[in-house]
């Protein structure tokens, strides 16, 4: 075993992404499983969490937990069940949290120590009642002003290190994958023809209107048209947003990027 893996890490990342292979339920947003797996390979006595907040809007969509005990628990707007954030808000853009949108960084994993590498520096970041310690943020795709992660939160015990951080690292593409497609397995295949699908590639690669016009050899107005289509049937009110709808369903053919 290379790097600051462990024996049998290995092992035991195959056995959580076969575990999640098997099971049919794509949980609120990520499997029930997934996170599971995930508390048994990096122990965390807080909690193991997947997370979605609006941030422009400070608003928390969903915080799907699973604490050491494989207790299970999902809280926000998206499933209507109250979370108080008031206070944790006012902190938001001073703590380790928002560092991955801060930094731009969202592929990294990040631990709190990265951000405030002295104790003092973190309690000034943090209310005094936080009883989070330490945590681990794994960044997953999100549509802008948005940020979805996953969390390995600590109170006690021996802080993360950087065996955790690798296997996190090591994983990271396949939870991505996970929860995209559990995304896909809730609300079904976007109805796009061909033509939108192409479009929308297209101007998720970065393309203007115009150059997209140029090249499929249509006119401006008809890109135009076909973007209201895709933003109609998406339910969604910009074109990122509709990339961000439509990435977990695009065929291999046809990738969103």
């Amino acid at each position: 075993m290379t790097g600051h893996l462990r024996d049998h890490d290995a092992d035991r990342m195959l056995q959580l992404l076969g575990d999640v292979a098997d099971d049919p339920d794509p949980g609120p947003a990520a499997p029930w499983t997934l996170l599971t797996g995930l508390q048994r390979l990096d122990p965390c006595d807080l909690e193991v969490s997947y997370q979605h907040h609006d941030y422009a809007r400070q608003r928390t969509e969903l915080i799907q937990a699973v604490d050491l005990d494989h207790g299970r628990e999902a809280v926000g707007d998206a499933v209507g069940v109250e979370h108080v954030e008031d206070e944790w808000w006012l902190g938001w853009w001073t703590s380790a949290c928002s560092w991955p949108q801060r930094s731009g960084d969202l592929r990294s994993v990040v631990h709190t120590y990265d951000v405030h590498p002295l104790e003092r520096d973190r309690l000034a970041a943090t209310s005094a009642d936080d009883e989070l310690r330490d945590c681990m943020i794994v960044s997953l795709p999100a549509e802008p002003g948005h940020a979805r992660r996953i969390c390995f939160m600590r109170q006690e015990g021996a802080a993360s290190d950087e065996r955790d951080r690798e296997v996190l690292t090591r994983l990271r593409p396949h939870v991505v994958e996970i929860v995209q497609d559990a995304e896909r397995r809730r609300t079904g295949v976007p109805r796009l023809t061909p033509r939108e699908r192409e479009v929308l590639v297209l101007v998720a690669c970065g393309l203007s209107y115009p150059e997209v016009a140029a090249r499929l050899v249509v006119s401006t107005a008809t890109v135009r048209t076909h973007m209201e289509h895709v933003r109609e049937r998406l339910g969604v009110s910009s074109a990122a947003a509709a990339v961000a709808v439509a990435k977990p369903h695009a065929p291999a053919q046809h990738s969103v990027p």
